[in-house]
């Protein structure tokens, strides 16, 4: 059943998001956007997928609420407008005939339309949180690209919405969420009662941040790019083979639980072997990491998703040896958990629910002189594990595709899909050259298969 109230406030998180939203458009005339791509073969119901989007539209309104700030000065705190759902744009689903065949499964190659698409202006005024593009080619193939304003869904949020249109589609589900997923379900981590206690929780997170801004960052692209953002998608797929000596060297070097470790460390080297190139090298790099505090794999948690994040940030001296980086991020993940900065970051944004979320944005600018980041990092495990068919079509590869806003300059996310590796790299036209990505992807090939 939907929701009963009308209006929602935003997680802390989806304030968070909206803050760094609202920082990409004002610098960059640009959304701050998510997507996920299905490499699909032939049979997929386009009118099943086209009435299916509506059923769980209908019964889910938070997917269509356009988001307000109330307030004279819109200062208030920001809220979905459940009311106004039924009068928003429903999401645009969109079937491009694409002439010749489909590329093949593995292929690395992506559609134009991932790209184009990732460029496009998005608002959050009027709705439209979502776009679909199907794009059919002649051998009946389809790749379906999911495109969204990043406000409800994490990453691994996002592939529980795949999942779970293919469950409405086979009859296994109804189209409204389960209570569990429900927008008003209650916080599935336990934070103090009081404000003064969850206040305090806060205020070391955001001391933890600052204590980044110590050491210099420097970021690809520079700290603040006034160019239009032109974002270019281009990815690496290792074969079933190279994957399983990578997935093992992961295990071997970082661990058998804490794999993301090993991919982290190699997007450090490979940006750092391109700043090293440049004469450029930064003080230090500091990355975010979005921590999902659902349990993997648990059931629930498909809207308005409870993320926090975690920053690393380790001196340029140690990306030149893959050994003693691995040990700093083994210690400052440690160190993280052990001081609870996951939790006290879910507290923090809890506040930024209530507040002018662009405080935390300006904070992390003032801390990291300019730098939000040096680029985004992210690894998803295996991709939708299990989702063998999706609307009819078989599935044969699927990813995820990063949005980086011009300050990073470049984003990666690695995930695996039926065992085979998949490297995403996302990144601003003008702030690399040739030479560069060759340094970048060699560097990155050097060190996942050793």
């Amino acid at each position: 059943m939907p929701p009963a109230v009308e209006r929602l406030p935003l997680t802390g998180a989806d304030a968070f998001l909206l803050a760094f939203n609202a920082e990409t458009r004002r610098r960059n005339r640009a959304s701050h956007l998510s997507q996920i791509v299905l490499r699909l073969g032939s049979g997929f119901d386009d009118a099943g997928f086209e009435r299916v989007l509506a059923d769980v539209v209908r019964a889910n309104p938070i997917v269509t609420a356009p988001i307000r700030r109330p307030g004279l000065l819109g200062t208030g705190a920001a809220e979905y407008r459940l009311d106004l759902a039924a009068r928003a744009p429903g999401p645009e689903f969109s079937v491009h005939r694409m002439s010749g065949p489909a590329p093949a499964p593995d292929a690395v190659s992506v559609p134009a339309q991932v790209t184009k698409r990732l460029n496009s202006l998005h608002s959050e005024k009027v709705g439209g949180l979502f776009h679909v593009d199907a794009l059919r080619y002649d051998d009946g193939a389809t790749d379906l690209v999911i495109t969204w304003l990043h406000m409800l869904l994490d990453g691994w949020g996002s592939e529980r919405f795949v999942e779970f249109l293919e469950a409405v589609y086979g009859g296994t589900s109804a189209a409204a969420v389960p209570a569990a997923d429900a927008p008003d379900a209650p916080p599935d981590v336990a934070l103090p009662a009081t404000q003064r206690e969850r206040g305090a929780m806060a205020m070391s997170w955001q001391n933890w941040m600052s204590n980044l801004g110590k050491l210099r960052v420097r970021s690809i692209a520079g700290p603040e790019c006034g160019a239009r953002q032109d974002l270019v998608v281009a990815r690496s797929r290792y074969d079933a083979s190279q994957s399983e000596s990578i997935t093992g060297r992961a295990s071997q070097l970082a661990g058998f639980l804490t794999p993301m470790i090993f991919y982290l460390a190699a997007a450090i080297r490979a940006h750092h072997a391109v700043l090293e190139k440049r004469g450029t090298p930064s003080e230090s790099y500091v990355v975010p990491l979005p921590v999902n505090l659902r349990p993997k794999g648990g059931e629930g948690g498909i809207f308005r998703t409870r993320v926090s994040l975690l920053w690393f940030q380790v001196e340029s001296k140690l990306a030149g040896d893959l050994e003693a980086l691995l040990q700093a991020l083994k210690e400052q993940r440690r160190r993280a958990i052990r001081t609870h900065q996951i939790e006290n970051g879910v507290a923090a944004m809890d506040f930024a629910r209530f507040a002018p979320s662009r405080i935390y944005g300006s904070m992390a600018r003032r801390a990291l002189r300019g730098e939000l980041c040096s680029f985004f990092f992210a690894y998803t495990g295996e991709f939708c594990p299990g989702l063998d068919r999706f609307f009819g079509a078989p599935v044969h590869d699927g990813y995820g595709v990063p949005s980086v806003p011009a300050s990073p300059g470049s984003g990666l996310v690695f995930a695996l899909r039926g065992g085979q590796l998949g490297a995403t790299h996302v990144y601003q036209r003008d702030a690399w050259t040739d030479d560069d990505l060759g340094i970048f992807r060699g560097q990155l090939e050097q060190d996942l298969l050793g």
